[in-house]
Order: structure tokens, then C-alpha cells, then sequence
């Protein structure tokens, strides 16, 4: 466990940490926490946030949210639906109001009580901050590419030319992420990196895929080519890459608050994503996920222009289905001919990841 204390927290997310360990110091919640987090950190920091944003609002502490459920649980059922009335008549998004009920639910269902009631949320599937997103066009691409830091532009490639979540290049906690091992086709002689095939493989493993199951992609020339720069900077500077190196790693300029991250090697996904958006504003307002976003939509009509078969297309997108079954009952091998038919149906692909080629020339 983390050595970070309360009392030793500074900086601009310190308010917010001690309020997490005041939340914690409640043996009970931190059991519930605990439970959540073995399944997704995620998931049980944002549960534990929705939880006491709604006992704030009604003032009263997450103890006695769960006593007041033992007790009548139809007046909390009824305090329910009127906060999500609230919730709706103050803006909050259908999302939220949904994650909010989800996590009360979670926390009384630890204490073994359920809310039979069905609460409705209007257009609780619609995502209004979506709405109006669009993928990039090639000269956007290539500004972006222009303006970001050789790191920066890392993350992008390996979001938008490889099709990664920004979670697989460090994940929640900083704890894992995307490896130098995880590059086969990466070497590094005489103090430089070069790839000795391409487009270069790129296995994200188990521990770091959203369906917890190992998959591999591929990235584009233009990808490989900006993942070369950053590395050789690194080498440069006299980092020694070896195989367990972070493919995005916390560096000399990364001095700002770390909190529970301090000494870890991986950056945490929230990092990633602050640096990308950062990059990114004020001249647009994608989120960072816009650029796998990119690459799906650009796979699919690669796909619909019979350049890549839907098997292939589905598996560099992390999703589960018949070449993910092969993969994985034969132990991440697969035949040498499916592997280079893989790596070749990516590589005639590549003309639609690579749109901005024509705005660097």
C-alpha cells in the first residue's frame, strides 16, 4: 500500500484526497471500496464519489444513508427519485444521474438491501457531450501532431494509429501500463531504437485490456515514426530502455502532484489524458478518446473497402470474437500465415489511418 498520508499531501488535489481518506477511515465504506476496486479502481472511485455527492446534497454521511435504508426504505426510495428530479431540473447529465443511482444501489446493496422500485431516467442512454464529436479531418490531425510534445504525440499514435484505450498505456492507479516488452518488433542497438518489422506489433496484455483478455494491434508508419522519436529522445537523454520500461513514462518534466503516484513508473490514465486535452485546447474540444474513435472509424471503412476482414478489424479493437477464441486457446500463438495475413490487411489499412501524410509534404 501507498506510504502517502493526508498529512503528506500538497498541491492542487490535496482537498480532494482527504476527503477520499476521511470517506475510507469508515471501515465499512472502505470494505465496500475494497470489493469494488478488485473488479475496477474505476468503478470504485467513481461509486464512492456519486455516493457522497448525493449524502452531501441531503446532508447526512454514507452510515446513515445505509441505517435510514434499514429502516423505511421507501422514504429513501421516494428521497431517491426526487434527487434524480433534481438532478434532471439542475442540467446534470442522463449519465451521471444513472452512475448516481447505480452507486447508491451498490452501496445498499452491500449492506444486503435492495430497491425494487424502478427509478426512471429520461434519455438516460443519450450522451449530449457526444453529440455534436466528430473525428478528426487530416490537416486537424496533422496540426495536433505539430503541437503536441514528443510524449504527447506518443500517446495520440498509440490512441489513434494502434487503436489502444488510454487506460492500456497506464492504468488507473499507475500501477501497470504498456511495456517495451509489449513492442516485439522494438530493438534498440548501439544507444538507438529502430523497428525490424512493420507495421510493428503491439501485444496489450491481460492485466491492461478493458475485457481482460490479451489482444494485439499494429501501428502505422506515421505512428511508429513518432513512438521512434520519443524513444530515441529518451535514449539521448541517457534513459536505458530495457523491457519492462513504460512506453509512456513519467519523466524530469513531470514534477506536479503525484499524490499515491509518487515513484510509480507508469503515468496514470488521468495524466495521459490531461496532457492530450492540454495539447488539444483551446483550439478543439475533443475528448482524448476521439482519436481511438478515429481509428475504429477509419478501420470500418477500410473494412467496408475490403481491405481488412471484420474478424481482424474487431480484434485491433480489443473486442472479443472468433480470432480472439483462437488466440486465446492456443496461448496468444497464432499460424505464422494468419499473423502475416493480419499484418498485411493492417498495412493496406493504413492509407486510411495516416490521412494527414499529404498535409506534412
Amino acid at each position: 500500500m501507498s506510504q502517502t498520508t493526508p498529512q503528506t499531501i500538497t498541491g492542487p488535489a490535496a482537498k480532494k484526497i482527504i476527503k477520499k481518506y476521511r470517506l475510507l477511515a469508515n471501515l465499512d465504506v472502505k470494505r465496500w471500496y475494497d470489493n469494488l476496486a478488485r473488479g475496477s479502481p474505476i468503478t470504485a472511485e467513481v461509486r464512492l464519489r456519486r455516493v457522497n455527492h448525493f449524502c452531501e446534497v441531503h446532508g447526512m454521511t454514507l452510515t446513515e444513508l445505509a441505517e435510514l435504508a434499514i429502516r423505511d426504505i421507501k422514504t429513501l426510495t421516494d428521497l431517491i427519485e426526487d434527487h434524480v428530479t433534481w438532478m434532471e431540473r439542475e442540467g446534470y447529465s442522463p449519465g451521471y444521474i444513472k452512475s448516481t443511482v447505480i452507486a447508491i444501489k451498490s452501496w445498499l446493496h452491500h449492506h444486503d438491501i435492495e430497491i425494487k422500485r424502478r427509478i426512471k431516467i429520461a434519455n438516460f442512454d443519450s450522451t449530449p457531450t457526444l453529440e455534436n464529436e466528430r473525428v478528426p479531418e487530416p490537416h486537424e490531425l496533422a496540426e495536433v501532431f505539430n503541437r503536441a510534445s514528443l510524449r504527447v504525440a506518443a500517446s495520440i499514435a498509440l490512441i489513434g494509429k494502434a487503436g489502444l484505450r488510454p487506460e492500456s498505456l497506464g492504468n488507473y492507479n499507475a500501477t501497470d501500463g504498456l511495456m517495451i516488452k509489449d513492442l516485439p518488433d522494438l530493438v534498440i542497438h548501439q544507444g538507438e531504437a529502430k523497428w525490424i518489422q512493420t507495421p510493428p506489433l503491439i501485444i496489450v496484455r491481460k492485466t491492461l485490456s478493458k475485457a481482460k483478455h490479451q489482444y494485439f494491434t499494429f501501428i502505422t508508419n506515421l505512428g511508429a515514426k513518432k513512438l521512434l522519436a520519443y524513444f530515441n529522445d529518451r535514449l539521448a537523454r541517457g534513459e536505458i530502455l530495457v523491457a519492462d520500461s513504460p512506453v509512456i513514462a513519467p519523466d524530469s518534466i513531470y514534477k506536479t502532484y503525484r499524490g499515491n503516484n509518487a515513484n510509480k513508473k507508469f503515468l496514470p490514465t488521468s495524466r495521459i489524458c490531461r496532457e492530450i486535452r492540454e495539447t488539444l485546447r483551446p483550439r478543439f474540444q475533443w475528448r482524448p478518446y476521439v482519436f481511438r474513435a478515429f481509428f475504429d472509424t477509419q478501420m470500418l471503412i477500410a473494412e467496408s473497402r475490403g481491405k481488412i476482414a471484420h474478424d481482424f478489424r474487431v480484434f485491433f479493437m480489443g473486442h472479443k470474437g472468433s480470432i480472439e477464441a483462437k488466440y486465446t486457446t492456443n496461448k496468444g500463438i497464432l499460424p505464422t500465415s494468419l499473423l502475416n495475413e493480419m499484418r498485411e490487411a493492417f498495412k493496406r489499412s493504413e492509407v486510411f489511418l495516416d490521412l494527414e501524410v499529404k498535409e506534412e509534404d
